[in-house]
């Protein structure tokens, strides 16, 4: 049985490209019957930087991956045992990995909820 976090816009379970500035990820729970939603949790890195105009490119630093890790771990979602992602930053790359989280990226053809991609991927989640 694996945990499994998705960034998502929200209850729709959409799937938000950009994992650093997506508002929520949904916490599923996946075994070799499927997948099962378990919570939706707050990003508090997007949340932190929700009144930020514009998209500033991030230095790519050891403080920079520090201060992502710190939100990982506020995001509960150093639990998990995979992300699954469109697209990230080598900032919240290298916290992924710190927290020793296994990144899956997938595509827009992949489907876009969460559910969607889960049932393509389920294989990658062993």
């Amino acid at each position: 049985m694996s945990k499994v976090a998705v960034p998502v816009k929200d209850e729709t379970l959409e799937i938000v490209t950009r994992t650093g500035r997506a508002p929520f990820f949904a916490i599923f729970e996946c075994d070799e019957n499927g997948c099962k939603l378990l919570e939706l949790r707050e990003n508090t890195h997007a949340h932190e930087h929700e009144h930020e105009h514009g998209h500033h490119q991030e230095e790519h630093t050891s403080d920079e991956v520090e201060h992502h890790h710190k939100h990982v771990k506020a995001s509960k979602v150093d639990e998990c045992d995979y992300i699954v992602v469109r697209a990230l930053g080598p900032n919240m790359e290298d916290a992924l990995k710190l927290a020793g989280i296994n990144i899956i990226k997938v595509s827009k053809k992949d489907g876009d909820t969460a559910p969607e991609v889960l049932e393509k991927i389920k294989e990658q989640l062993k």
